[in-house]
């Protein structure tokens, strides 16, 4: 049976994106179209990647994902609820390392979103994949192709890391579902790939994108931006010689810190995309629910009226401001330890007041435009080419030449230069990209422990060995019961 293409999947989405609820999942479009139809021009098969685009950056995926490998980390908590501010659920159960396999209730079960999101994007640009020999050959078309395979090579990245061990740890062990053809009515049920295989296909993938991409729009994947995706992954596997080569692919080989964000652009509070950012997602009213972006979750306030910067306000003063500042659900927290890491000339060091320190300090890294959520969220920044190429350096014996370039990062950013050791470089991952989703993965893929209970404010006070299995998400129960080349074994380990 030929597959059906949804050629109304865009209105879907974005139907789904304006509701709190899950009740996008089991909506049915009511039209559809063949294949031929669907694919008879580069314009209505560009409406499926822009559905796949939607996907990556729906709440319920992005928003859950990306929070969720940062609350899952050391630097970073969720209130709770202790001190005058509700959790509302959101990521909560992140944080607690109790995510749940079922989907009910809805937030104990963020695996249940955020794995069929990623696959409902992948379903998409396999589509694409699949059916290119329907469509006109120009170029139009080998862009079409190169940003489907950016999207596989990104989500198929964001599923190993949050579902399955570290590459750099059990290459062999077990990893996600490798899907990769169209689905049809009788697509065959497929048993988990090995994380080498998913990596083998992540690689592929985001190298056709490197090397066919022409886009230069940074609303979509650019080739700088899908180099520095090569090189996410590539420093995953240890392979510090092609890390190294994307990193400088992406930062056009210019790390003196020119090519760097200003020290105003990056206090200004991340709400509008700038030279630095090479692929944004852009959150607004009228594509999507910005109440759950995740600038919706932090605190945006520059300072508090009579309050030392960094000091103790009174709940009821916050709460009296009402719009005078911008308000969010201010869940999301960093601990006193991590705060006190930042030189106090750090344009970096946004944290302008706690009402309990037990409770964690309110960041004001993530800014707002318009009304609460509506901002632009940065996928990947040329800063993290600088760390990734400072890292490989290191490893691959070259101290000068990784000093030199942490040196650079920091000087921008207004710290002090550091020596260009290792563990420097793994410090400064930590103070540039927080809330940017990728502590959790620094943690698995360097076979570090989990120390949290030196940290008062962590209400959880886990402390998990290095490779622990709770790293990992639970398979969604879903897809443990319907996909028929899974048994109970194929759960994750902490899970069975």
């Amino acid at each position: 049976m030929k597959t059906r293409l949804y050629i109304l999947i865009m209105a879907f989405v974005i139907a789904g994106l304006t509701s709190c609820g899950e009740d996008f999942l089991d909506l049915q479009p009511s039209t559809s179209v063949s294949d031929e139809q669907a694919f008879s021009s580069v314009e209505s098969a560009q409406t499926v990647l822009n559905a796949a685009y939607a996907y990556v950056g729906h709440y319920q995926n992005h928003t859950l994902s990306y929070i969720a490998a940062d609350v899952m980390g050391e630097d970073l908590t969720v209130t709770s609820g202790a001190y005058g501010w509700p959790t509302y659920n959101w990521n909560q159960y992140s944080y607690m390392y109790a995510q749940s396999p079922v989907s009910s209730p809805w937030w104990t079960g963020y695996a249940n979103y955020i794995w069929p999101i990623n696959y409902q994007a992948i379903d998409c640009v396999n589509s694409i994949i699949g059916h290119a020999n329907l469509l006109p050959e120009t170029s139009e078309r080998t862009e079409l192709l190169a940003q489907a395979h950016a999207i596989r090579g990104y989500c198929y990245h964001w599923l190993i890391r949050l579902f399955a061990g570290a590459y750099n740890y059990k290459p062999e062990g077990p990893g996600v579902i490798l899907r990769t053809d169209p689905a049809t009515a009788t697509s065959e049920h497929l048993p988990r790939a090995t994380v080498a295989q998913v990596y083998s296909q992540i690689i592929s993938d985001l190298a056709f994108a490197y090397e066919n991409v022409a886009n230069s729009s940074t609303d979509y994947v650019t080739k700088q931006s899908a180099a520095l995706l090569l090189a996410r992954a590539y420093l995953d596997m240890n392979d510090f010689s092609n890390a190294k080569k994307h990193a400088e692919a992406a930062a056009g080989n210019v790390f003196d810190g020119s090519n760097l964000m200003s020290q105003e652009e990056w206090g200004s509070g991340f709400k509008d995309h700038n030279n630095e950012w090479l692929w944004y997602f852009n959150f607004t009213p009228s594509t999507c629910n910005i109440y759950a972006s995740i600038p919706s979750f932090y605190w945006f306030a520059e300072s508090m009226e009579g309050i030392e910067y960094g000091g103790q306000v009174d709940a009821g003063a916050v709460h009296d401001l009402g719009n005078e500042i911008w308000d969010g659900y201010g869940t999301i927290r960093a601990t006193k330890a991590f705060v006190q890491l930042f030189d106090n000339n750090d344009v970096r060091k946004r944290f302008p007041f706690y009402v309990n320190e037990e409770d964690g300090f309110f960041t004001s890294k993530f800014g707002h435009r318009t009304m609460m959520g509506d901002a632009e969220f940065p996928m990947v920044r040329i800063a993290e080419a600088y760390l990734i190429k400072a890292e490989a350096e290191a490893n691959l014996g070259n101290s000068a030449t990784a000093k030199n370039v942490l040196n650079a990062l920091q000087l921008k950013r207004g710290a002090t230069p550091t020596e260009g050791t290792l563990d420097k470089i793994y410090l400064e991952r930590r103070k540039e990209l927080y809330g940017e989703g990728h502590r959790l993965f620094d943690i698995k893929r360097l076979r570090q422990p989990l120390i949290r209970s030196v940290y008062p404010e962590q209400w959880v006070a886990i402390d998990l060995p290095a490779d622990s299995p709770r790293f990992m998400l639970p398979l969604p129960n879903n897809e443990m019961l319907y996909n028929t080349a899974l048994t109970e074994n194929d759960q994750n380990d902490y899970w069975k």
